[in-house]
């Protein structure tokens, strides 16, 4: 298989593939990673067939996880002995699940609390000292920090922070727990290496310094380092040695399969480093469009933009070839209201803009991915879910469960409800109670299951009064329909992404980047974390990106926004609109 396999590749992807020594791997947008990412775990799978040690791939997001996991599906890879998941993933399953009654934390049970959890702690203590949230004097960030910590103790919660603070804890003070893990582990995959923060490092150098013999392999492009304020850290080649005690050799991907030469020749005038940059796609000839507008008022924005979209959907462009993008959430919202009225027949996908935001590690929105997706489509992934279900119960919230109650009835007992109700919320609200009457389960009679249980509805709540939106039971399922309609999102979820047509606005000074960085940081800071995310968006166009710095925002003082001076500083010709 393996030899038939790396046929489909490059000559610089088939030797990453083989290639047995750790691996520093930097690639270009387009260059094709994730296909080199797959082929590399399906590889080392075959060359082992005879072990059962795992192929580990840490991912950024849970859609790239996914779309890893479907290739592996279709190329037929033996499941068990690959893993792939974000790094918050990879220590539940490994290390805090396996291990929880070493950490008195862990021990009487947890669950784990989103960003909106943590946001209405963080106002009811700012609000109980009366401080102003977002209030910049220390002393009252650290009093409010400490408060936080305390009440996640108190309720027997976790957050996304706590769980890389928990796994350090764990494999640092443990070394059994590093010594087993190594132990099951061939190859470990780091996707996106330069949004890793130092703890994540230091996790993974923990288990990797027990067992030399773990092949590692981190993959990224510096140029796309967009979250150092979140603590992203691309550290050098001579850094990975100093921190995982291994020698790394550095290799490229650097032919760009996705986009026009005219686009990325556009597009490297925001590299940071000045590496080249070429394309072999079908299309690498053709001009496409590179519009850039800024003259044109926020008033008049969206009806042009819904120009553009009838233009493109009239010269053959699916919708989910098309995204539009801008660097904050609520300059979507807007664009949302207006651009529905604008263009009623035309379908969006606006991820952030539902009832319903999926967390994979949230048990009731994992039970409701499982009622509002179909039942005979997905089986291997129902499955995996249902599993999920069932170990957060039992592990984190140390729920007593019949032996009886295993994957089949959980889809089971999810397939057979009939829930006769249009309303979204009180649907759901039945269907979950249903579901755990059927599993013998009382959500009012356990504290924290209940908590969580109304967190998840109070969030759903505020998402429909917050955004305006419809609380239609076939409105809800559609949270559930990925790649349907033009696509939506921010600058920073884009990335990965790749679409036939980017349009994106709010190309302003202080919302790229945000003005916090303005304010705080140098301007080198400054200029350089603006081109990298100029460089994220325009990368994810194959063919055509409509760029617009629009007139007419101001700051809460009134002060008029400008455009960012890195795309007026560009000596380029661009297209005008028909």
């Amino acid at each position: 298989m393996t030899n038939t396999l790396l046929d489909d590749l490059n000559p610089q992807q088939r030797q990453i593939c083989m290639d047995e020594g750790n691996i520093l791997l930097t690639a270009c947008p387009g260059s094709g990673k994730t296909r080199t990412l797959t082929y590399k775990l399906a590889y080392i799978v075959e060359k082992n067939n005879n072990s059962r040690k795992l192929n580990i791939a840490i991912t950024y997001t849970n859609r790239a996880a996914d779309e890893i996991r479907e290739r592996l599906e279709k190329m037929n890879v033996e499941q068990d002995k690959v893993w792939v998941g974000t790094i918050h993933q990879f220590c539940l399953k490994f290390i805090i699940r396996p291990y929880t009654m070493y950490h008195n934390r862990l021990k009487q049970g947890y669950h784990i609390i989103d960003e909106y959890v943590t946001e209405m702690y963080t106002k009811e203590i700012a609000q109980q000292l009366n401080i102003e949230v977002g209030y910049k004097d220390p002393l009252s960030f650290i009093e409010i920090r400490t408060r936080y910590k305390k009440r996640l103790l108190t309720e027997r919660e976790i957050d996304f922070d706590s769980i890389l603070e928990i796994s350090y804890e764990l494999v640092g003070k443990n070394r059994f727990i590093s010594e087993n893990i190594a132990g099951i582990i061939r190859s470990i995959l780091v996707d996106e290496y330069q949004d890793t923060n130092n703890l994540q490092y230091k996790i993974l150098s923990n288990i990797v310094k027990l067992n030399k013999n773990i092949q590692v392999i981190f993959v990224g492009d510096t140029d796309q380092a967009i979250y150092g304020n979140l603590g992203g850290i691309a550290k050098s080649c001579y850094e990975l040695q100093e921190e995982f005690d291994l020698v790394f050799t550095e290799r490229r991907l650097d032919g760009c399969y996705r986009t026009t030469q005219r686009l990325i020749d556009f597009y490297s005038n925001f590299q940071l480093k000045t590496m080249p940059i070429y394309s072999v796609s079908n299309i690498k000839d053709e001009s496409g469009s590179l519009y850039y507008n800024n003259f044109i008022n926020n008033v008049d924005l969206y009806k042009e933009i819904a120009n553009i979209i009838t233009k493109e959907l009239s010269q053959g462009v699916a919708e989910n070839e098309i995204c539009i993008v801008a660097p904050r959430w609520h300059l979507l919202y807007d664009l949302l209201n207006e651009i529905q009225v604008l263009l009623p027949n035309v379908n969006f996908d606006a991820p952030d803009v539902t009832p319903i935001k999926y967390d994979s590690m949230n048990v009731f929105c994992l039970i409701t991915k499982l009622l509002f997706t179909e039942s005979g489509k997905d089986i291997a992934l129902r499955k995996k879910i249902a599993n999920e279900i069932l170990t957060i119960l039992i592990e984190d919230y140390k729920i007593y469960l019949s032996d009886e109650i295993d994957h089949f009835r959980v889809l089971q007992y999810i397939n057979s409800l009939t829930i006769a109700d249009n309303d979204g919320v009180k649907y759901l609200r039945r269907a979950i109670e249903h579901f755990f009457v059927l599993i013998g389960v009382d959500v009012n009679s356990d504290k924290y299951l209940y908590k969580s249980y109304n967190d998840f509805f109070c969030k759903i709540n505020y998402r429909i009064k917050e955004y305006s939106l419809s609380t239609d039971v076939e409105y809800f399922k559609r949270c559930f329909r990925e790649n349907e309609g033009i696509a939506i999102n921010t600058f920073y979820g884009i990335k990965g992404e790749e679409y036939n047509t980017v349009i994106a606005f709010g190309l302003l000074k202080g919302y790229i980047p945000h003005w916090d960085i303005v304010y705080n940081k140098s301007v080198y800071y400054v200029e350089n974390e603006t081109k990298k995310l100029l460089y994220v968006v325009c990368s994810r166009a194959k063919k055509n990106i409509y760029l617009f710095s629009e007139q007419g925002r101001v700051t809460q003082s009134g002060k008029s926004l400008t455009p960012t001076n890195e795309l007026l500083s560009i000596d380029y010709s661009y297209d005008k609109l028909n």
